[in-house]
């Protein structure tokens, strides 16, 4: 499908009136039976302005189309729900091709391709307390997800720089998916938990085609784990950990004699994100996340992000937030050894920062201006700090179906559709 083509359906499916506008009721899919149908165009806008390789402007788009679906009657006492999605994305590189820094100044940014993005079951027992959930899984859907952070469009603040670096091609993460398996749980008193095994090296070997669902002895498997904890205060506490099952070279093998794969590429995470607070009708969110990973496999060993956020500046728009964030990736040794080694010369670190505003003009188009800065891009001390100024733009279309019991014979359990 070309560029074209693609404007056009994006433009028929979010705006021309597939769908009808979705019905707003107090229970929607997937917490009730039915199902229901997505589609989300983000367009991004990007312009490098000064420093980094060159400046220039790049336009990247991401879209996705989804269908969900939820039912009580497959099993007694246990909802069964599934998901499945595909993607589209295509365009410049901000990141690659102009400002050259490591972290990602824009979350959307990858090769041109349709690709299998996630397909998926979940059984939830128990009242819906305790869930299994088995399929091609985005790990950072569940995992290092956050809550304040994710107003940005930075990719630090979609996952944590030293976890999404990590692996021989990346985690199990947008927009390259694998096999995965998960349980969660959750209690009265706000504590969950969550445990989840994903395939150690997701896609193929050159990163292309639409998927490529596999398992390897040899690339073995990541398995992370999570426990969080919410209440009226605390948007989010999480302390996470993972590991690899599968052997690694190490960063610095140039630098040995005869060196040999090692086990032991793991880390952990931790994030609080709360509220502060308010300042008349102004609420103010904050959120602070920390990550390690091992020197000796990974080019970043430490990470912080932090972020400030206020919304609902006047009653007229509440969902209107602006935000400022920082993302600190700081060099391991054994990376810095090595391009030294190479004739490059390495800062210790990379530091983002974004300023962010984000306001929907409709109930189907939001947009994001921002203007970003990045210090020592790519940790390279050749390249030089550079501002980048832009613009996302999301377009949303969503319709669901319930499905409801049909009341009088107790023997008839079927399901009937109802009115949207």
């Amino acid at each position: 499908m070309n560029n074209k083509t693609l404007m056009v359906f994006t433009g028929w499916a979010l705006l021309g009136g597939a769908l009808p506008v979705m019905a707003q009721d107090e229970c929607e899919v997937p917490d009730c039976p039915g199902f229901a149908l997505s589609a989300n165009y983000a367009g991004d806008v990007r312009n490098n302005m000064t420093g980094g390789i060159k400046t220039g402007t790049a336009y990247s788009q991401l879209l996705t189309l989804g269908l969900d679906w939820s039912s009580d009657s497959l099993f007694s006492d246990a909802r069964v729900t599934g998901s499945a999605s595909v993607i589209y994305m295509g365009g410049d590189a901000i990141s690659g091709d102009y400002v050259g820094d490591l972290q990602g100044i824009n979350n959307i940014e990858a090769d041109a391709a349709w690709r299998l993005y996630e397909v998926w079951t979940e059984f939830a027992f128990g009242g819906n307390t305790t869930t299994l959930r088995a399929g091609v899984l985005d790990l950072n859907a569940e995992f290092d997800a956050p809550e304040t952070l994710g107003l940005f469009v930075g990719s630090p603040h979609g996952i944590g720089t030293e976890l999404s670096q990590t692996g021989s091609a990346g985690p199990s993460v947008w927009p390259i998916t694998g096999l995965g398996i998960r349980a969660a749980g959750a209690w009265e008193n706000g504590l969950s938990w969550r445990l989840g095994v994903y395939d150690g090296a997701p896609g193929s070997a050159d990163g292309t085609g639409f998927s490529d669902l596999h398992v390897s002895s040899d690339e073995g498997a990541l398995v992370i784990g999570e426990l969080a904890y919410s209440s009226d205060r605390f948007n989010k506490i999480s302390f996470g950990a993972w590991s690899y099952s599968a052997k690694f070279d190490r960063i610095d093998a140039d630098l040995m004699a005869n060196p040999l794969p090692q086990s032991g590429n793991q880390g952990f995470y931790a994030l609080i994100d709360m509220s502060l607070g308010e300042i008349g009708d102004t609420a103010l969110d904050g959120a602070l996340r920390v990550g390690n990973a091992k020197a000796q496999f990974n080019p970043v060993d430490h990470y912080v992000g932090a972020a400030l956020t206020a919304s609902n500046f006047w009653a007229g728009r509440p969902d209107d937030a602006l935000g400022f964030a920082v993302a600190y990736a700081h060099m391991g040794d054994e990376y810095r050894a090595t391009q030294a080694f190479a004739g490059a010369s390495t800062t210790s670190a990379e530091v983002a920062y974004e300023l962010v505003y984000s306001t929907n003009l409709t109930d189907r188009l939001a947009i994001k201006p921002g203007v970003q800065f990045v210090q020592h891009p790519g940790a390279d001390a050749s390249i030089e700090n550079a501002w980048i100024l832009g613009l996302r733009f999301e377009i949303v279309r969503e319709h669901s179906w319930r499905l409801s019991a049909r009341r009088g014979d107790e023997a008839d359990d079927s399901y009937a559709r109802s009115t949207p």
